[in-house]
Order: structure tokens, then C-alpha cells, then sequence
């Protein structure tokens, strides 16, 4: 196994993690700067946010953030994208055996 194969392998395992992580971060934030929505609505969103790693944060990045429309997507589709790349070459490089 090759230094290449290694990095792509490794940047396959953890680049979900930091796509959830920076979502979250962009919708917790959003969500405190919020002062249109109610609290239970804002708590609700929070527990989505929260306990649905990933899927919460992108949808509510795509569905409700204040966030400018092409932006989020830009941020939630590129990321997936991004990972999406990194997984073809993986395999790319890797081969099948």
C-alpha cells in the first residue's frame, strides 16, 4: 500500500467527520443569531441539529438557515461533492483486487 493510497484512504474516513462538524458549527451558529424564530422552534431545530449528524445540520442549512440560498447549497453540495471525488479516487488508485 502506497503513501497516495494511504492519504486518499485516510482522508475517505475522515472528511465526513469534519463535513458534520462544520455544518454544525454554521448551523448552531445560525441558529443563535435567529431572533425570527420562536424558542420551541429554535430548540427544536437545535435537537435536529444535534442528534441527526450530518443530515440535521445539511437540512437545515438547505431548508431553513438564514444563510443565502446559493451559498448554503455551495456549502452542503460542495462538501458532498468534495467527498464524493475523494472516493473515486480512492478507488482509482487503490484499483480492485
Amino acid at each position: 500500500m502506497g503513501a497516495v493510497q494511504i492519504t486518499l484512504g485516510l482522508y475517505a474516513t475522515v472528511l465526513p467527520a469534519m463535513l458534520a462538524v462544520a455544518w454544525l458549527a454554521l448551523a448552531v451558529a445560525d441558529l443563535r443569531r435567529r431572533d425570527d424564530l420562536a424558542t420551541g422552534a429554535r430548540a427544536g431545530w437545535a435537537a435536529v441539529v444535534v442528534l441527526l449528524p450530518g443530515v440535521g445540520p445539511a437540512g437545515y442549512l438547505l431548508g431553513v438557515a438564514r444563510l443565502a440560498r446559493p451559498r448554503a447549497a455551495a456549502i452542503v453540495v460542495g462538501g458532498v461533492v468534495a467527498y464524493l471525488l475523494v472516493l473515486l479516487a480512492t478507488v482509482l488508485v487503490g484499483g480492485t483486487r
